[in-house]
């Protein structure tokens, strides 16, 4: 069949066929016998079995050869060209073309020169085709027309016959296949076939025919259930009828024994005609003995050949997804003529096997050696693992140590240590009972790592899929699991000292002695105390290395690393510090799945700035606010020691830790850092003896100072001096307001990232006085080493003017600034600035603002009306 070309035309291409290059006459449906119809895409009668369209149910163009080597046409097969309007069909207006045997467009068959022919037309053909009957002409005219124009492949007298005709359209010639009425014969019917549960006996399915109308062919099923259970054992009965055929003389059988064949087919060969995976021939039997089937008369039939007398059939297990169960009246009654339709001898139905299905859980359980869930991995310490395997589907038990079909639950098991693997079968010990239920497997003594991880690989065994307690494949894994303890080593609180340099005029670069201060936390459960390797470069280039004795699980800071010689560019200078850097000494491992090593680097810079031609605020920026999200890890535990002896007889006593907590969680916390000239304090004769008119002791050395820096002037008479002294505050809560790390025996804290480094504040300002030096500029002093007072982050600083001597002729020290008494009445400003490139702390983001604060005070003088002022205040 799959040789024979479509329409005998090598070039032409039909409607529907698979593909127009297959070399196969194979159409992706069918259609209504006699009919232009298309019935939809895998409609077909045929299953495909082989090939690129295995699984599908298409239609081959022949049926098959009949014994003298003639081709019978499939009136299945889908029309070659559809016609527009299937619904208009009118086959008997074709343009037919007689005895096309003669004209070369096909072989005649015997039956072609049968004398029966005419006949054959007229009593099987016309009745099924009515249409075909020519209105003008008598049935025996007509008859012998179209017996001159269709082939006939089949004897009608037999069974159904076929006639195949062929037409011309244009200059293009097709054919048709039309069936016929079948023959008045004699005909056995299965009327009835049920299906019952033999444990319960309720019907679960049934089959029937018109037991009175031998020309209704149609089948009736009821699936009461949809489903059937393999193991289960289910009842057939089964009734068969010879039926009344009208224009037949009363016939009863003649054909001994009175039997009934039983079929059973799976899965896909379920969808294949003809094709059976179990097939007992006249094995079935009456329910009482009988010699043959009156006309008219039924049989029943629920008994069977063999050991089990009843009619039964139990499900096996490799039975997957669907069963067919089929009966079958025995090809000796058609010998013998006692049942020459066929076409309702086989009754069968269809049932879905019920899910039985078994899965394991995708989470496992480390157990210690007393059995304890446990997440902590120990090298040379034993381990077990615990899987569950649950009950998805069914109700059938899994477990039955009599049934060697049924095993317990077994998984297949693969455990490693990153170095070395062993892979097993687990089997449960006890019965997992149906549907919602579970049972644990447990493996004692699964490895002894010579790590601190544990990887697990399981998955449902094989076996459960081959003998159908799995069907749902995609629970039963492979699914992975990873224990481990955390092996980290790590670095932070980078510092720098000092942190920003100022160039001296003409220079764009400086080398310098640099400080480095860093913390170093060597993790591990195993308590092992480590040499490390450390690293510090600028940019890529290694400025600094050694090797670093870390101990275990406690936060290590490092003594002060002091660099000498390092060149240091304009602008910012990038430095890092790494420990454990690669060609790595040592593993490490988060069972978190991040990267372990992300965390031994750490980054920071030295800024370098230009000299600058004024030591003014470029920009007035005296604060800075930033808020940082803190990562946090606290754990608790104790130490453990144990004796691990190795197979040439060595021991060595072990440490590791015990952890009792571990917590994990965030904290954002919002800083600021504050750089201020907080205070400007004036004193003069007038504030003095304003404040002794107040009531102040004369006698108090600090009487009569005044706070002017929020706008109100310095008051001061001409020919007097006046002192002004500033105060500058540095404030900040990254130490105060920062969560701290903090590190014992198996517990600790850490804090990512760290704040609270100590910041080194400016020690000096600038003061610009309102004369002008002998050059025509303004006199600006340079304030340094004030007084300090208070910690790093919360700094005061108090700065003075410089003390001269024999001020005025005097003969004595003094940081008054004096009025000349000839001064024009007025007001004189004084600018005040801080250090304009001081960074601040190096615990915020990156920023190119500086910090930098400027005041501008007045002082009011009260005096004679010399004009310039420029020459006559002086100090």
């Amino acid at each position: 069949m799959f040789q024979m070309l479509e329409n005998r035309m090598r070039k032409y291409k039909g409607a529907y066929l698979v593909d127009e290059d297959y070399s196969w006459n194979l159409k992706k449906g069918r259609s209504t016998p006699g009919q232009q119809d298309y019935l939809g895409d895998n409609t077909g009668t045929t299953l495909i079995t082989t090939g690129p369209y295995k699984g599908k149910h298409y239609e081959f163009r022949y049926l098959g050869l009949t014994p003298d080597g003639i081709a019978v046409e499939n009136p299945y097969f889908p029309p070659d060209i559809p016609p527009k309007d299937p619904n208009n069909w009118h086959p008997e207006r074709l343009a037919w073309i007689k005895e096309p045997w003669d004209v070369g467009l096909t072989t005649d068959t015997k039956y072609d020169h049968d004398p029966k022919k005419v006949e054959w037309i007229r009593s099987y053909f016309f009745p099924a085709n009515p249409n075909f009957r020519i209105p003008e002409k008598k049935d025996d005219e007509s008859a012998k027309y179209w017996a001159s124009v269709f082939s006939v492949q089949s004897n009608p007298e037999k069974s159904t016959g076929l006639a195949t005709g062929f037409h011309q359209k244009g200059d293009h010639i097709y054919y048709l296949t039309f069936t016929m009425k079948p023959p008045a014969k004699p005909n056995l019917r299965i009327i009835e076939l049920t299906i019952s549960d033999k444990e319960t006996g309720q019907i679960i399915g049934k089959v029937t025919r018109n037991p009175d109308n031998n020309k209704d062919l149609a089948v009736k099923r009821e699936n009461l259930s949809q489903f059937v259970t393999v193991g289960k054992t289910y009842v057939m009965t089964a009734k068969v009828k010879n039926m009344i055929v009208p224009e037949l003389a009363k016939h009863d059988t003649t054909h001994t024994p009175i039997t009934l064949d039983q079929m059973y087919a799976f899965d896909e060969t379920s969808y294949q005609y003809g094709k059976w995976d179990i097939e007992k021939e006249d094995s079935v039997l009456p329910a009482l003995p009988m010699a043959k089937i009156v006309y008219g008369g039924i049989a029943t039939f629920e008994k069977q050949n063999g050991s089990v007398t009843n009619w039964e059939f139990t499900i096996p297990p490799i039975v997957k997804k669907e069963i067919v169960f089929g009966a079958r009246i025995p090809l000796g009654f058609y010998e013998k003529g006692d049942n020459i339709n066929t076409e309702d001898d086989e009754a069968t139905i269809r049932f879905k096997i019920e899910p039985e299905d078994i899965g394991v859980s995708s989470q496992a359980q480390l157990l210690d050696s007393n059995g304890n869930v446990t997440d902590e991995v120990v090298p040379y310490k034993t381990y077990g693992l615990r899987f569950m395997v649950n009950k998805v589907f069914g109700k059938k038990v899994v477990g039955d140590p009599s049934d060697p079909s049924n095993p317990y639950s077994t998984i297949e098991v693969t455990v490693s240590d990153k170095k070395t693997s062993r892979t097993f079968k687990a089997v449960a010990k006890e019965v997992l009972t149906p549907e919602g239920k579970r049972v644990a497997i447990d493996v004692p003594k699964a490895i002894t790592p010579s790590t601190s991880i544990i990887e697990a690989t399981w998955q449902i065994a094989q076996l459960h899929r081959d003998n159908g307690q799995s069907t749902i494949f995609t629970n039963d894994g492979p699914y992975k699991k990873l224990w481990a303890s955390d092996i980290n080593i790590s670095v932070n609180n980078f510092k720098i000292k000092p942190s920003s340099f100022m160039l001296p005029a003409g220079q764009n670069s400086t080398t310098e002695i640099l400080s480095f201060d860093f913390d170093i936390m060597n993790q591990n459960v195993e308590n092992q105390d480590k040499d490390i390797d450390v690293v510090i470069k600028k940019g890529g280039q290694v400025i600094w290395s050694d090797t670093v004795y870390v101990p275990a699980n406690r936060v290590y800071t490092m003594p002060p690393v002091t660099v000498s010689g390092v060149n240091l560019g304009s602008g910012e200078n990038a430095f890092s510090v790494e420990v454990n850097p690669t060609p790595r000494k040592w593993f490490e491992f988060l069972k978190d799945g991040s990267d372990p090593y992300a965390d031994n680097i750490a980054y920071n810079s030295v800024m370098v700035h230009p000299n600058q031609p004024a030591n003014q605020c470029l920009i007035l920026n005296n604060e800075n606010t930033w808020t940082t999200t803190h990562y946090i890890r606290e754990w608790h535990g104790y130490k453990e020691y144990w004796t691990h002896c190795t197979e040439n007889g060595g021991c060595h006593q072990h440490s590791y830790c015990v952890t009792t907590s571990d917590v994990s969680w965030t904290e954002t916390i919002d800083y600021y850092e504050r750089y201020t000239i907080s205070n400007i304090f004036f004193r003069s004769k007038l504030t003095k003896d304003q404040a002794i008119r107040d009531g102040a002791n004369p006698s108090d050395p600090n009487i009569g100072w005044v706070d002017i820096v929020n706008g109100k002037p310095g008051q001061v008479k001409a020919g007097y001096g006046f002192e002004i002294k500033y105060i500058v505050k540095y404030q900040t809560n990254v130490f105060s307001a920062s969560p701290k790390p903090w590190s014992r025996t198996c517990s600790g804290k850490t804090v990512n990232p760290t704040h609270g480094s100590s910041v080194d504040a400016p020690d000096t300002i600038q003061v610009t006085m309102p004369f002008n030096d002998k050059s025509g500029q303004p006199v600006k002093y340079s304030l340094n080493s004030p007084s300090e007072s208070g910690r790093w982050d919360n700094l005061t600083q108090l700065y003075e003017m410089p003390a001269r001597s024999n001020v005025s002729g005097l003969g004595k020290n003094s940081k008054e600034i004096f009025v000349n008494e000839g001064t024009k009445d007025g007001d004189y400003k004084i600018r005040i600035d801080t250090y304009p490139y001081f960074y601040g702390s190096f615990d915020k983001p990156n920023t190119s603002k500086f910090l930098c604060d400027t005041k501008q005070v007045t002082i009011s003088v009260h005096g004679s009306y010399i004009d310039d002022v420029k020459s006559h205040i002086t100090q």
